[in-house]
């Protein structure tokens, strides 16, 4: 862990969620991709400054990650599972905006309470014409953060807590399967034929969905082919790399998001095609993302001053 001996400004989840209302954390991921996809994401990202593990006094919430920069006041200590899930979050609105087709979009969130809401609150507001949420949380259903029922009341989104997998998925056109939580749903109960036509689901578990989903997919799509090489134990990837390079109609991964964003890939196929995303990178650190949100707390007065 990193020796602090100065003041740090330390974000509680609640607080980071918060900035997340401030900032617009999908331009911060679409710049990101975009720039590794045309091959200018090194400079960047240096300038970005970096991230690092920090283990400070009253560090309660797991995992923290201090981030630095030169011209930052003070470093900021993030808890490292709110930044993936303001990660995935992202990711999935990116996902959605690029191979999404239909208005009156309805959406179906599995996964863990810590992850799905303040993932729902980023998604609601940058996912155009979201009419309907169905979550299905692990551990079964229970109340909504109050923040996020009254962002969603105000958008004019209907929300549902349901207690099945089946219930959650039935006519969603967006289904975002997430989770950073020892509690998992049982994914294996996903099957093609419950999914509608034209549905697209993003895979945020960092782990395989059933085999026979997968093969049924028309189409996959990934964050970031970069990252194939860290993946290799994944089945989407292995089923993609054990084709030659030459034979690009029959490969497996379609596409990454940089690809769609630069307009180097025309997308979805048809409109009633059920797509998938693997986002491959949900188990990153992305120093953009930290930047911003340290940038948008230290604007707003959120966090606490702590002394080591």
């Amino acid at each position: 862990m990193v020796p602090v001996t100065g003041t740090v400004l330390r974000l509680r989840s609640h607080e980071v969620w918060s900035a997340l209302e401030i900032i617009d954390p999908v331009a911060v991921l679409a710049e990101d991709l975009i720039g590794r996809t045309v091959g200018r994401s090194g400079h960047t990202r240096t300038a970005e400054g970096r991230l690092v593990p920090w283990n400070g006094s009253g560090s309660d919430e797991g995992q923290f990650v201090l981030y630095e920069h030169p011209d930052a006041a003070l470093p900021c200590a993030i808890p490292a599972h709110s930044l993936r899930t303001s990660l995935v979050a992202a990711l999935a609105a990116v996902a959605a905006r690029e191979l999404l087709f239909t208005s009156g979009v309805t959406v179906a969130m599995l996964g863990s309470p810590e992850a799905t809401q303040p993932q729902l609150s980023v998604i609601s507001r940058y996912v155009p014409d979201i009419s309907h949420v169905a979550m299905c949380l692990a551990g079964g259903p229970r109340p909504v953060e109050p923040r996020l029922a009254d962002q969603l009341d105000m958008s004019g989104i209907a929300l549902s807590v349901v207690g099945t997998l089946t219930d959650a998925v039935f006519g969603a056109i967006l289904i975002i399967a997430t989770n950073h939580s020892a509690v998992r749903l049982d994914l294996d109960a996903l099957r093609r034929g419950q999914l509608a036509r034209g549905a697209v689901v993003v895979n945020a578990t960092g782990t395989d969905l059933p085999d026979d989903l997968v093969d049924r997919m028309d189409q996959v799509f990934i964050d970031d082919f970069g990252l194939l090489g860290d993946n290799l134990d994944r089945s989407v990837v292995a089923s993609h790399l054990a084709l030659p390079a030459t034979d690009v109609a029959d490969r497996r991964i379609t596409a990454d998001l940089g690809q769609l964003l630069t307009g180097r890939h025309p997308g979805r196929r048809r409109t009633d095609d059920v797509v998938l995303v693997e986002l491959l990178g949900v188990h990153e650190l992305n120093v953009r993302l930290a930047r911003r949100i340290h940038e948008a707390a230290t604007r707003t007065g959120l966090g606490e001053r702590i002394t080591d």
